[in-house]
């Protein structure tokens, strides 16, 4: 822990004069802008504190007390290591309380000190030490040596850095909630004792899952599921792998917890002792809580190593609650350059208006890295900035995640910010309760770069909408952002996982990885001057209306490049899609089998029109379009540019030629003087986007 660098000291003050963007635009009370910046606030008394040596909360706790004296003219300034056994509490007293990190950097642990246990080696070269049933009285939720989270003790092991191995499938039989099939081979060795679980993905392969396990039938293959949910519908060849028994304890870098005996075992992930190493078994969902208060700012503090678990525990999935950082129903609200690692959620927001969260690191969580919305019954989420926050690898354990979930909420703006290797989805806005109370309206996802989205799910991609029930207009934006990489992981009916360039437009099922996804009743969105790059596919509509895709870059597709999927009619009670239209797109087409256009379309008329799109490319050629079933000319399903600009989906010129662009290997998208696509009047590149390019060089 260190002075911030240079560069995250430009990122607080550009988190200063947002946030004073964002107030003087909003009419909030006045929340110090400066208090987002290394200086010394003004007129404020200074609380410093430093930790003890044995890292106890309790003098950050009074400290908290006493700064309720006159927090709005108090800086709270911590140092040094806390191990935190309780979530600390920002409440109306609190309002107007700066909490920052001091020169020296303050780390907050959610969990208990283990390294001092009581360790011995056991018999079979594991560390063992009893926990106390006071201090962990559920065991760890988690364990990190040395900032480094380990992994519970499974089987089948993964090979490091594949996603696609260390998993088991589920029989034939397999459906339901309640049990799982087993193929006889996959059960060899195994028992039921306290503990034993499965890590399982559902049938669609959308959602996992973590399991405890009831009852074993060998003769059955029979596994009985002791608390599965109901939206967790299981099927045949699907994912899982067993978790929870001391037999799995067999490599560097493991654990396991036995609840009857309470014995912790562990196998360092570099050998040896503990003596001198920092072993955190993780305890709080929450680290620290914001509730019901006003005029907050958190700033360069690193929350950490806390429960994976990250949700209402009345709630068996991630997407509500939780949260390292939470904060309820509270008010101008500034959370700046703080590091948040190896939680559960990162930051989770309900029910809050004018809140800037600018500059923050947040990394390994088991689910969402941000979530905005609301909680059930409750009031949505209002004017919200996320902006230029680094956001990596989301969603190990639960994997229908986002890098930034917004769930019922308005007036949001996620922008500069640099999301990467996330589970399911970059960035996800959802509306998906049945009585509507969650919608979208408002947002603003622009200028962020997403690589690596939908690296653990069968269904999901950079950017996405949903919306569950017919609604009025999100009136949102997507405009300016680069998706770099969208892929996924599924396993096929032959039950094996399908490659990552594995795409082929006459089969079904194949995975769903889009870099820009429109989905179910998602309307009244623009999608505008994005680049989608070497994704598995660019921008599909799935049954949404009144969309418009325009100005868009498709570079290098593995799959189709615009998508467009109307089952409307096939559903009782839904509209059939209507007014999307797709314009002045510039697609490049590089991997033969890769598709322009791929429409499936069962509706009376086009739910999509398509009108000065410019294609070009190698792989351009006579299959290049799909509209299935044989709703091309003729009644055929595949043709090439000139069928297609003959098909009922074509409403202006398609034209076929190289855009002009000054050097795309060097990532220069800038257009030549005498480019073709100057000529034919379509619009220039996004200058923020053109500057996304230029930093990634």
């Amino acid at each position: 822990m260190s002075r911030p660098s240079l560069r995250a000291r430009r990122i607080l003050r550009a988190a200063a004069a947002a946030l004073a963007a964002a107030l003087a635009t909003s009419g909030a009370p006045a929340a110090d802008p400066a208090a987002c910046t290394p200086a010394d606030e003004p007129g404020r008394r200074l609380l410093r504190i430093v930790a003890p040596a044995d890292g106890s909360p309790r003098a950050l706790e009074a400290a908290l007390d006493r700064a309720r004296e006159a927090p709005g003219r108090t800086v709270l300034e911590l140092e040094g290591t806390w191990f935190l056994d309780r979530t600390l509490e920002l409440g109306p007293a609190h309002a107007g309380l700066v909490l920052r990190a001091g020169s020296k950097g303050a780390l907050l642990l959610g969990g208990i000190d283990l390294s001092r246990a009581d360790w011995r080696t056991a018999p079979d070269g594991a560390l063992e030490a009893r926990l106390d049933p006071v201090l962990l009285p559920e065991g760890p939720g988690d364990l990190h040596l040395d900032g480094v989270r380990l992994e519970p003790a499974r089987h089948p092991n993964a090979l490091a850095g594949d996603l696609r191995s260390g998993w088991l499938l589920t029989a034939p039989g397999t459906e339901g909630t309640r049990a799982i099939r087993a193929r006889p081979a996959d059960l060899a060795g195994i028992a039921v004792e306290p503990g034993l679980s499965v890590l399982i993905y559902d049938a669609h392969q959308w959602s996992t899952n973590l399991v405890r396990v009831a009852r074993i039938d060998p003769a059955r293959g029979l596994v009985e599921l002791a608390d599965n949910v109901d939206w967790h519908r299981l099927g045949p060849g699907t994912p899982y792998h067993w978790l929870g028994s001391r037999r799995f304890l067999d490599r560097p870098g493991e654990w396991h917890f036995e609840p009857s005996s309470r014995i912790l075992a562990l196998r360092p992930s570099e050998g040896g002792g503990l003596s001198g190493r920092r072993l955190v078994a993780a305890r709080l969902d929450t680290l620290l809580r914001i509730a019901q208060t006003e005029r907050i700012v958190v700033r360069g503090l690193e929350l950490a190593e806390g429960s994976p678990h990250g949700s209402d525990r009345a709630m068996p999935w991630n997407q509500i609650g939780g949260g390292a950082i939470r904060v309820d129903a509270s008010r101008t609200i500034a959370l700046c350059g703080n590091r948040i690692r190896d939680v559960g959620v990162g930051v989770a927001l309900h029910s809050v208006e004018e809140v800037l969260l600018a500059g923050n690191r947040i990394e390994g969580t088991a689910g969402n890295g941000v979530y905005v919305g609301m909680p059930w019954g409750g009031r949505p989420s209002r004017r919200v900035r996320i902006e230029d926050n680094a956001i990596a690898e989301i969603g190990h354990r639960f994997v229908d995640s986002a890098g930034v979930l917004l769930q019922g909420v308005a007036d949001v703006r996620v922008a500069g910010n640099r999301i990467e290797r996330t589970a399911q989805f970059g960035v996800y806005a959802m509306q998906s309760r049945p009585n509507g109370e969650d919608a979208i309206r408002r947002v603003t996802i622009e200028a962020n770069r997403i690589r690596e989205a939908n690296r653990r799910t069968a269904d999901g991609g950079g950017i996405k909408f949903f919306a569950a029930v017919q609604d009025e207009p999100m009136e949102a934006e997507v405009r300016a952002n680069w998706i770099e990489g969208t892929t996924h992981l599924m396993v096929g009916p032959n039950g094996r996982f399908f490659a990552p360039d594995d795409f082929d437009g006459r089969r079904w099922p194949q995975p769903i990885a889009w870099a820009i996804y429109l989905d179910w009743y998602a309307r009244g969105v623009t999608v505008e001057g994005n680049l989608s790059m070497r994704d598995y596919g660019g921008v599909s509509i799935v049954n949404g209306s009144d969309n418009r895709i325009r100005g868009n870059l498709l570079l290098d597709v593995l799959g189709a490049a615009f998508g467009v999927d109307d089952k409307t009619p096939l559903t009782t009670g839904r509209p059939a899609m209507a007014g999307n239209r797709f314009e002045a797109n510039i697609v490049r087409l590089e991997r033969p089998g890769s598709l322009a256009v791929h429409i499936w379309d069962v509706a009376e008329r086009p739910g999509a029109v398509f009108a000065g799109n410019l294609y070009g490319g190698p792989a351009l050629g006579p299959g290049s379009f799909r509209a299935g079933p044989d709703r091309l000319p003729g009644g055929r399903s595949v043709g090439d540019l000139a069928l297609w600009a003959r098909s009922r989906y074509v409403a202006g010129p398609e034209r076929a030629g190289e855009a002009g662009f000054r050097d795309p290997a060097a990532l220069d998208l800038r257009l030549a003087p005498d480019a073709l696509a100057r000529r034919l009047g379509l619009p220039p590149i996004e200058p923020r986007l053109l500057e996304l390019l230029a930093r990634g060089r």
